[in-house]
């Protein structure tokens, strides 16, 4: 009697009970029929981490992280591999946080390819896994690019490179911010990698691209560039920023200054109209009884004994002859 055994090896992704139904069917055996169906249950797995995801972010570097989750031990493990291939390989550069393993650095020609993550763990002594299926070129987050800015007659020429992906090239759109006088502005660039904006030499630039990953090929988006800077500084704006509001402050400082020295003659005092009018009759009467009291002196005779004298005159001198 021989028997010949056979067997496909399935890798799926379990979040919750599942059943499988299997059943064989020959095709070189005429007499042979379709089998019965088979029933297997699998309960649906412990929860070691959760919210699993890999960003690829070069052609051959891919991160992955997860969150631990309440009943995950300290002895994770990670282990991967990729479709097609029967060999399973463990992370060996773990990435880690407050001293538990929450991610893992992964490299290799990894771009083209599906892969399977296991993470393996024991929970009451038992030995429990979670399985994840991932397709590096779904998620993708690139490094930043970098601007290159030339002056070119009446404009600006901006340049950059695309992220370092094959045949992505048109997956890729972009994300232009730049400041012109300190006033920002945004634009949407498809699928190029350039862009010309207008110059005016009395204002300062700034540039930053982010490379964005087209919905069609999947999901992602790099970090903002670099800030680029082009064009001298706006003193002018700098200066007015500074010298008016100044300007301002002095002249509130000096005008509170006066009105406080001057404000009795900007903003006499008004009696009330009984004051005048109890003051005036209090005067008068006051008039009234001091003209009553007034002393006058009696005038006085004052004589005076005038004498006259005769002077006898003065003998003549005669000159000599």
């Amino acid at each position: 009697m021989v028997t010949h055994k056979s067997f496909v090896e399935l890798y799926v992704f379990l979040v919750d009970a599942v059943t499988y139904t299997v059943q064989t069917k020959p095709e070189e055996c005429s007499d042979r029929t379709i089998s019965k169906p088979v029933n297997i249950t699998v309960t649906k797995p412990t929860e070691l981490v959760k919210n699993f995801n890999c960003s690829l972010y070069t052609s051959t570097a891919m991160n992955c992280s997860w969150l631990i989750a309440s009943q995950a031990p300290e002895d994770l493990l990670l282990y991967y591999k990729y479709a097609g291939e029967n060999d399973i390989e463990q992370c060996s550069d773990y990435l880690y946080t407050a001293g538990q393993r929450t991610g893992c650095h992964l490299r290799g020609n990894i771009s083209e390819q599906k892969m399977y993550f296991q993470v393996n763990g024991t929970v009451n002594g038992l030995s429990v896994r979670n399985t994840f299926l991932v397709e590096p070129l779904k998620n993708i987050k690139p490094q930043a690019p970098k601007v290159k800015i030339t002056k070119e007659s009446r404009s600006l020429s901006l340049s950059w490179a695309p992220p370092d992906f094959k045949d992505r090239f048109n997956c890729w759109n972009y994300t232009l911010r730049y400041s012109k006088c300190q006033e920002t502005q945004c634009k949407n660039i498809s699928k190029k990698t350039n862009e010309n904006i207008p110059y005016d030499p009395r204002c300062q630039y700034r540039f930053q691209v982010k490379a964005v990953y087209s919905d069609k090929c999947g999901t992602g988006q790099s970090d903002w560039s670099e800030e680029e800077i082009y064009g001298a500084e706006d003193s002018l704006i700098i200066v007015i920023a500074i010298i008016v509001p100044a300007s301002l402050f002095l002249f509130v400082i000096l005008f509170l200054c006066c009105l406080m020295k001057y404000r009795e003659t900007i903003f006499p005092k008004i009696p009330q109209p009984s004051v005048i009018l109890k003051g005036m009759l209090n005067n008068s009467k006051e008039q009234t009884a001091f003209k009553r009291n007034l002393y006058i002196p009696v005038e006085e005779n004052v004589e005076h004994k005038i004498s006259l004298e005769i002077v006898p005159p003065l003998p003549i001198m005669q000159p000599d002859s």
